[in-house]
């Protein structure tokens, strides 16, 4: 049977609607569908605000993924999304109408309202302004009346149920604020009965309680009270006034419960002693007031069962004390519970315990300090952008700290002002005036000169009409005259000042500034001004013109424990006050994995982030400059500024000949089509979308930001004039993007910067104490200095900080505070300091972090090779001489040397060259890296950056072979010429052109002329010395003298070629360059520690020549024999390949020496020793002097064994008791 066809059921309802419709003609059975469709205003707009974002915010002529395609929209819709809600927001805003008069939904129905309701609603209008009726004007104002006003025969003046009712809500008030007096009782020889209770008892006509009756147990009580109040007359009697005075009129008592309990409440209370009666017409009234006062019964029976118990106890105690008097027993009275423990004579009472008032609000101590004040006019603008720091809302509480306290430690986290403000705060109170309490200068210390000057520039501009009296005073510089009253300068030009007045008593504070940095000269200073705190204070006591002096430590983090805790330095530890810092807020965003190629994790990064974030400065912190030059190059590649375009390739093969110029067509250098497009930028697919969220700030929008990038480096070594770039705004349409070091941690403050990409690492150099090698290690920071970088992002406003490490490495691997400068280099120079202040054992002084034994041993033995002190520990004539001289140890040896053969002005011109940085620039960094080449076939742009490589490094070594001239095997004289050079042609293009640093050699000229005025002021018989402008040549004596002079400085730091050595160490195969030729120095790098563990391999203990030194380009059989070095390096942060290859230690050295120069440079140190007499040349008459012929050996003290043997020299004995032959 074939299945019977489906008819749908026809629905009546929608066959009338249909019908219905085309009588009234308003819908069209067949519609047409070609008619117009109107579309709504309000979404046609929105259409159009969708089309118009579309068209704003996707990049012209790029193709964009279904991926990014989909973000996109996405972002349109929320964005047009929040649009719509801020229109409707503006709208109800505008709509806002009181609902003041507005009444609540369940009151409907209600035919009747209490007087309560009918009160709050007469308010509401009268509030909001309404015109009251006379009904509602006396409800409102309806005079109350007390119990007092009552008439004479107690009865009420209205009977009607409703306004009894009313009267009685009305009346409460008025007897709780006035309780009704009872009737006078007959018998008066009862009043003290129950006087100690709380309320008075109802009693009968023989004065006993009247006590209600209870009600049983499961009964039903109404809640209402049915009786008609009581209105009591006021009697005109005093005879009687209740059981107890506290019953008199006044406000309610409280009871134990914390209740007030009143009369009014008693008697509303429903006593069922009362009088019942009541009229039909009050019980109709309450019960139409049921619903509404239903909260307020509740509250009325809660009080009546507290009456009822007070009631209850009242009558026990009645009862308890009619009992006793009967069976005539006394009753234990209260106090006498208090047991009566016997005090002993000589007993005082614990004072009482109160919380101390903070230390700013105690009584001031020093009562005997005048008030003082110099009053400053400052500019409007500068007085309000003080006001703004943290720091100004502190004064007080700074200000009594010093004035109570000699040391003040203060901590501010960096921004908080408190440089530039404690000076003045200073300078307001006196401190510095001539004619005030406390006369002298305030000395601020900085560690950095560039610190000073403009700290020194910032505080004189701020101090309006008294901005005279800031100075600066730097190595090479100062503006400091007589009137000075606050002086800045560096922590080296404090310890100058200490070494010449130890009492420091032109100064009556010392700030010292930046003291979480732990340099050198800061702990020193700190160390010794302890002392000087307390010689002061004697002094005062002696001669009262002296006053105390103050010392302020100032300090961005809380690393402040060596100073408090330390009672070798402070025995009363100082007052700390810690200062809010002016940061904003500053968000961490941790790597999920930590990558090894931080530099490249960096370039993914930074490019991500410039896509989406929006405007803002970035600031990299990276390690080096070579990693610096390496991003920068990239993201220049890929962000960066004008390029040229590429035009068509032309290959050709390499040994073809060279192209020439005008062959090679460079294209134009056109803006619009740079290469900057970011989806060609290849960002990796692992973590690709986790690093998309991560970059998607909340309440930001994101890829608002300029497209390209303003690229600028900063590291130290960079000129002057290139590291103020950073300090200019960024053209317009670009990003500010700072590849820095960790210089621009605290040195320098950026604007604009908003993201900081922090690598964790830093490239510092390692001292190793015992053998003096020192190497340059990249290591994680701490984490005090990754909050410093972090910091930098909330200078200006809130910021984000993208760490390149996990959180995990940076709870394990980061120390909290990096160590102290006094533990990380050579502290000779500290230790001859320390000498020159008749300081005899250096291990007792008080070092904020004490350095190693075996350091303090090692510097001592240093100074006694270089004659600077005694065997026996004391300062010589030498050592004090050498002390004068801002240099190290070993430095001012040579220059106590150099006026032989007058050599004096060569030897301040060298010694001024050793002593700088770096002066020449490497070559990885003067020649171009060249590109990496990827195709069989070079084109012409890379033939001509090969070529321009050739000749960059053909001027390179023919400049470096000219700075040899004087000598080809000496560092030294290598370094004099180029001094010399510069001296008469001091400008940046000779500087460029010869592949040297303009700045460091600026430098040395100033130390120069600095070195030769200490010469002629403490020297007096060079009192006429006058250094050349310009040197001429020296002559070879000269040059030979000069080598030997250096040598005396570095005496105990030389090597000998293991070839040449007594004992040679065994090589595995010659050496084919002299920078392969092994040396042995003469101190072993196993003295008392082993650098590594496999140090027992002879080869670990060779060392090489560097590199850089012209010792490298000699021929391996003209290496000479002895080589002076400076320092010994080691390359580090070596990753162990599986190939065995070890870093090998370098020397940096100095210059050569033939075997009898050295013996003639070591004559009178202990590394010295001479064999028995191996031929007398002459002898005495007497017998007890002559000449003899020995063999010198050069040995170390620790080193064991007879040493290197020296060629044969003559030397004069003299013959001793008890000692035998002496050499003079």
């Amino acid at each position: 049977m074939p299945p019977k066809k489906f008819v749908p059921r026809e629905r009546k309802r929608k066959v009338l609607e249909r019908k219905r419709a085309q009588e009234r003609a308003t819908h069209d059975a067949n519609p047409d569908t070609n008619v117009l469709e109107i579309t709504p205003t309000q979404q046609l707009e929105a259409e159009q605000k969708r089309a118009q974002l579309r068209e704003e915010l996707r990049p012209q002529g790029v193709k964009v993924s279904s991926q990014k395609a989909k973000r996109l929209e996405k972002y349109i819709e929320n964005k047009l999304k929040k649009d719509e809600n801020r229109e409707l927001l503006a709208k109800l805003a505008a709509n806002k109408i009181d609902t003041s008069l507005f009444a609540s939904s369940k009151s409907l129905g209600q035919t009747k309202e209490t007087k309560r309701e009918a009160l709050r609603r007469t308010l509401r209008e009268q509030h909001a302004g309404l015109a009251l009726d006379k009904s509602a004007a006396s409800l409102l104002y309806e005079r109350r009346k007390v119990s007092g006003e009552a008439t004479d025969d107690g009865e009420l003046g209205d009977s009607d149920g409703e306004n009894e009712e009313e009267t009685a809500v009305e009346r409460k008030p008025a007897v709780s604020a006035e309780p009704p007096q009872p009737p006078a009782p007959t018998q008066s020889g009862l009043a003290t009965v129950g006087s100690g209770l709380k309320r008075p008892l109802e009693i009968d006509e023989s004065g006993r309680p009247v006590l209600a009756k209870r009600q049983k147990r499961g009964g039903v009580k109404t809640k209402y009270s049915i009786a008609a109040p009581a209105v009591y007359e006021e009697s005109g009697s005093d005879e009687w006034n209740g059981f107890s005075e506290e019953t008199s009129t006044g406000p309610p008592t409280e009871d134990s419960d914390g209740r007030q309990s009143s009369e009014a409440e008693s008697e509303g209370s429903g006593d069922e002693g009362t009088d019942n009666s009541s009229s039909e017409d009050d019980i109709e009234s309450s019960e139409g007031d049921m619903d509404s006062d239903d909260d307020d019964d509740d509250d009325e029976e809660e009080t009546a069962k507290d009456d009822r118990k007070q009631r209850s106890s009242a009558f026990k105690a009645w009862a308890h004390q009619q009992r006793n008097e009967a069976l005539g027993y006394k009753s234990i009275e209260p106090a006498s519970m208090v047991l009566d423990i016997p005090k002993p004579a000589n007993f005082t009472p614990r004072p009482i315990e109160e919380e101390p008032l903070p230390i700013e609000l105690q009584p001031t101590t020093n009562i005997t300090r005048k008030a003082y004040a110099v009053g400053v006019t400052r500019d409007p603008e500068i007085q309000e952008a003080r006001y703004r720091l943290p720091v100004v809302g502190e004064e007080q509480k700074i200000m009594e700290a010093i004035h109570n306290n000699d040391v003040v430690v203060i901590c501010g986290a960096t921004g908080s002002g408190k440089t530039t403000q404690v000076p003045q705060f200073l300078f307001e109170a006196g401190y510095g005036a001539p004619n005030g309490p406390t006369p002298g200068m305030i000395g601020v210390t900085q560690p950095r000169r560039v610190a000073a000057v403009s700290m020194s520039k910032r505080v004189a501009q701020e101090l309006g009409d008294h901005s005279h009296v800031v100075g600066y005073q730097i190595r090479f510089e100062g503006t400091v005259d007589p009137k000075t009253a606050i002086k800045f300068m560096t922590d080296g030009v404090l310890l100058r000042e200490v070494a010449q007045d130890f009492a420091l008593r032109k100064y009556s504070a010392i700030i010292i500034d930046e003291a979480h940095e732990r340099s050198v000269n800061t702990d020193i200073l700190i160390a010794i001004l302890s002392r000087v705190v307390k010689l002061r204070a004697e002094l005062e006591k002696e001669d009262p013109s002296i006053k105390p002096l103050k010392i302020i430590i100032m300090s961005a983090t809380l690393r402040v424990e060596e100073f408090i805790s330390n009672t070798r330095l402070f025995k009363t530890p100082p007052r700390v006050i810690e200062v809010e810092g002016r940061q904003h807020e500053v968000t961490i965003h941790f790597a999920r994995k930590t990558r090894h190629d931080y530099v490249e994790d960096a370039f993914r990064k930074i490019s991500k982030g410039h896509r989406k974030l929006p405007p803002g400065g970035m600031l990299v912190f990276l390690t080096g400059q070579g990693e610096i030059s390496q991003l920068s190059k990239r993201l220049k590649g890929a962000f960066g500024g004008m390029t040229a375009v590429e035009g068509p390739k032309v290959r050709i093969s390499g040994s073809e000949a060279p192209i020439e110029v005008e062959d090679i067509d460079f294209g134009e250098a056109d803006d619009r089509n740079a290469h900057d497009e970011y989806d060609e930028i290849d960002f990796g697919s692992d973590d690709e979308e986790e690093e998309e969220k991560e970059f998607e700030l909340e309440d930001e929008e994101s890829g608002t930001g300029p497209r390209r990038m303003h690229i600028l480096p900063l590291y130290s070594l960079l000129p002057t004039k290139e590291q103020m770039k950073v300090f200019e705004p960024p053209p317009e349409g670009s990003r500010l993007v700072i590849l820095a070091t960790n210089v621009a941690e605290t040195s320098l403050t950026i604007p604009g910067i908003r993201y900081v990409f922090d690598s964790g690492r830093s490239k510092e150099r390692k001292y190793d104490p015992v053998s003096g090698v020192q190497s340059f290690e990249i290591d994680w920071i701490s984490k005090a200095s990754a909050k410093q970088r972090a910091g930098r992002a909330g200078r200006t406003g809130p910021g984000h900080c993208w760490r390149l490490y996990s959180s995990a490495v940076y709870e394990r691997d980061f120390p909290e505070f990096s160590a102290p400068e006094l533990l990380r280099m050579p502290i000779e120079g500290v230790v001859l300091q320390l000498k020159s202040m008749n300081l005899q054992h250096v291990v007792n002084f008080p070092f904020p972090t004490p350095p190693d034994r075996q350091s303090i041993v090692k510097a001592e033995r240093l100074l006694t090779y270089l004659s600077a002190i005694s065997s026996s520990g004391q300062i010589t004539p030498v050592g004090s001489s050498m002390s004068i001289f801002p240099l190290a140890p070993r430095f001012a040896r040579i220059l106590l040397v150099g006026h032989l053969h007058d050599c004096l002005p060569y030897t301040l011109a060298m010694i001024a060259g050793l002593s700088a940085g770096e002066i020449f620039v490497p070559e990885n960094q003067a020649i171009p890296a060249a590109a990496e080449q990827t195709e069989e076939f070079r084109t012409n742009e890379e033939v001509i950056a090969e070529d321009k490589r050739a000749r960059i490094r053909k001027a390179f070594n023919s400049v470096h072979r000219n700075f040899c001239s004087l000598d080809e095997k000496s560092d030294a004289m290598k370094i004099l010429q180029v001094v010399g050079e510069f001296a008469h042609e001091p400008t940046e293009e000779w500087c460029e052109s010869h592949f040297v640093r303009y700045k460091v050699l600026k430098e040395i000229l100033q130390l120069q002329a600095q070195l030769a005025n200490l010469v002629k002021t403490n020297m007096p018989a060079f009192a006429n010395f006058k250094i050349p402008e310009k040197l001429p040549r020296p002559s070879t004596q000269q040059v030979q003298a000069l080598k030997q002079m250096v040598a005396a400085g570095f005496v105990d730091q030389v090597a000998i070629r293991a070839d040449k050595a007594p004992n040679p160490t065994e090589m595995y195969r010659k050496p084919r360059r002299a920078i392969d030729v092994p040396y042995i120095p003469l101190i072993p790098f196993d003295s008392g520690e082993q650098i590594s563990p496999s140090a027992a391999d002879p080869a670990d203990k060779l060392v090489y020549i560097h590199p850089s030194s012209p010792l490298a380009h000699l021929s391996t059989e003209e290496c000479p024999e002895y080589v002076v070095y400076a320092h010994l390096q080691r390359v580090g942060n070596i990753v162990d390949d599986g190939s065995g290859k070890k870093p090998k230690t370098r020397m940096h050295a100095l210059t050569d020496l033939t075997g009898g120069q050295l013996a003639n440079v070591a004559k009178g140190t202990p590394l010295i020793t001479y064999s028995k007499p191996v031929k007398e040349v002459q002898g005495s008459d007497d017998g007890k002097t002559r000449e003899v012929w020995v063999v010198p050996y050069l040995r170390a003290e620790t080193g064991g064994g007879l040493g290197w043997p020296l060629p044969m020299r003559k030397i004069k004995q003299k013959r001793v008791m008890g000692k035998g032959w002496v050499t003079e």
